[in-house]
């Protein structure tokens, strides 16, 4: 159980720890530092599906299979759009709507759960989701400019763990599949920037060549974490645990990328805050057995 809680909370905090890291290629352009991430993340899944039979078995029964396929193809552009828009939030100083993408992503996906699996909720689920609902409102009603980034991050990756639910793929060969989808498209249009002399790798200091190589280490290892903490742990704990990410995210927007945050952001973000609090006693309740009233 330790060792379960030791790889979650390593995998929860890498992710949290994102705009660290790619800050570090704030200066190339979001979409040159996405294709990388696609491109030396391949490398690094193939290297984690080939060591285990069982994984090369599911690639080969998903790739034999035309319904995962199709699945996969629309999670291949849920998740490029979310890596894209996140490193873009990153480089625009827009860390603090990229962690509200990701504390809404679990309600979200209980709205999913509903509108797609007919789910059920408890109250305390209802009220955690309007709760998010009434500080998102609140948030886009006071402060200038919509949210968008917030708004696509959340519900890019909420989208992506329902259609990845719909296709049954577990998620170290699903993301091998993806960046095989992805891959040669990629590397097309690197190949097209380093031609036209429109790219920043291997045309700067080769320290940015490093970052942009290590970015598709640094996508996979949290990924892996995550993976094998999870099948340790209940469900529950694990997606309570969950909120640690969008809490580094938070502290790094406010405390080290120095963002404003005012009153009118922070009822706002209290509003999600609420909403999870409440989702989280459900969980914690559901879990010893006691129905929700």
């Amino acid at each position: 159980m330790i060792k379960g809680y030791l790889l979650l909370i390593g995998g929860y905090i890498g992710w949290g720890l994102f705009p660290l890291y790619w800050s570090l290629t704030a200066h190339v352009p979001p979409v040159e530092v996405t294709l990388h991430r696609m491109i030396w993340a391949l490398p690094v899944l193939a290297l984690m599906v080939w060591r285990l039979p069982s994984r090369r078995a599911v690639v080969g029964e998903v790739l034999r299979q035309p319904t995962s396929m199709r699945y996969l193809l629309f999670t291949t552009a849920l998740i490029s759009t979310n890596w894209l828009v996140y490193v873009w939030a990153v480089s625009h100083q827009q860390v603090l709507q990229a962690s509200m993408g990701y504390f809404l992503t679990p309600l979200l996906n209980v709205a999913g759960a509903v509108l797609v699996f007919h789910e059920r909720l408890d109250p305390l689920k209802k009220w955690a989701i309007v709760c998010a609902m009434l500080g998102v409102a609140y948030y886009i009603s006071r402060v200038d400019g919509f949210p968008w980034v917030a708004i696509v991050l959340g519900l890019s990756f909420a989208l992506y763990g329902i259609v990845r639910k719909k296709a049954a793929v577990d998620s170290v060969p699903g993301l091998f599949i993806e960046t095989l989808i992805a891959g040669p498209v990629a590397v097309l249009y690197l190949l097209f920037l380093l031609f036209s002399g429109k790219a920043a790798f291997l045309h700067g200091p080769p320290l940015d060549d490093l970052w942009l190589v290590l970015g598709g280490l640094v996508t996979v290892i949290p990924l892996a974490l995550f993976n094998a903490g999870a099948k340790l742990l209940p469900m529950a704990t694990v997606g309570i645990l969950f909120y640690l990410t969008p809490t580094l995210q938070f502290l790094s927007g406010t405390l080290i990328f120095h963002e404003p945050v005012d009153t009118d952001k922070l009822i706002g973000f209290a509003g999600i805050w609420l909403g999870l609090l409440l989702y989280a006693w459900s969980l914690l309740r559901s879990t010893r057995g006691q129905a929700p009233r």
